[in-house]
């Protein structure tokens, strides 16, 4: 299935030259445009069970990162300044000005960045779990140096599956083998560390000068969240009225794992913003898939 899925919205990804590199991505749908960015290690494919229902509602953009994926890397070092300018440099030349965003984990990082580099063309932030939020839990840390030795040891593909099942999902049904290979794949394809970037913590000084409505959906079942999840969840709303944080249950890759249940909320946020109406200051929990 995930082959499959992959396979057909493959066919609709293209290649433009932005202002440091060539961005592969998808432009798929019509009306109001969505940007959506993806996380480290990965690429559009991470939005690959929201697409095809996102574009029922809006212009739907995703793109290969610079240096990730398909594109090329940028001339410059990589850094959260040089990829949103690549970003707005794609809008450009897609002839696009306002933008909505939606960016999962490291991607919530430029699309922070983003709205405070030119906040007139970010019209709302949509992020999921983001990453640069601060010092992560001793658990997550465990993980990450369990699969970084068994990928050394067994294979890349061994590594990642145990990222999937510990960290990115808590579904362990969803990881099949072709779900593997192609996060392995994607893997081998990042040309560029955004780990070191994450570990400054950049991201909760980034959201409190975003002046954008912005919704955060967490998962309750992310190592990278549930160790200050409420905390986390009350941060982005003390920065304005305008914004909300929804908690599902969920691990890591929630708009993969939660797909319906994100795809809906992300949609009427969308609506709320667009149709310019105040969203409430609330958190919803206990949500399941």
């Amino acid at each position: 299935m995930i082959d499959a899925l992959h396979t057909r919205l493959s066919r609709a990804a293209i290649t433009m030259q932005a202002d440091e590199c060539a961005l592969s991505h998808i432009d798929l749908g019509s009306g109001a445009p969505l940007l959506l960015i993806h996380g480290g290690h990965g690429g559009w494919y991470h939005w690959l069970k929201n697409i095809e229902a996102l574009c029922a509602h809006s212009r739907v953009i995703a793109p290969d990162l610079p240096g990730f994926g398909r594109s090329t890397g940028p001339v410059s070092n990589f850094s959260l300044q040089v990829a949103a300018s690549e970003l707005f440099a794609l809008l450009d030349s897609l002839g696009i000005g306002t933008i909505d965003v939606a960016a999962f984990s490291f991607g919530a990082c430029i699309g922070a960045q983003m709205a405070v580099q030119m906040p007139h063309r970010v019209r709302s932030l949509a992020v999921v779990n983001p990453a640069g939020m601060g010092p992560v839990s001793a658990r997550l840390a465990d993980i990450q140096h369990e699969a970084a030795r068994v990928a050394k040891s067994h294979g890349l593909e061994q590594g990642v599956r145990i990222s999937l099942e510990q960290i990115m999902l808590c579904d362990a049904r969803l990881v099949t083998e072709d779900l593997c290979r192609l996060t392995a794949d994607h893997v081998r394809a990042t040309r560029v560390q955004t780990r070191a970037i994450a570990r400054t913590h950049p991201t909760r000084a980034l959201f409190a000068r975003v002046r954008a409505p912005m919704w955060q959906a967490l998962g309750a079942q992310d190592p990278h969240q549930h160790h200050e999840l409420d905390q986390r969840a009350r941060y982005v709303q003390s920065i304005s009225e305008c914004n909300t944080s929804s908690i599902c249950h969920a691990a890591h890759w929630l708009q993969f794992e939660a797909a319906p249940w994100f795809n809906d909320n992300l949609t009427a946020f969308l609506d709320r913003v667009r149709a310019r109406q105040r969203t409430p200051s609330s958190i919803d929990t206990g949500l399941q898939t």
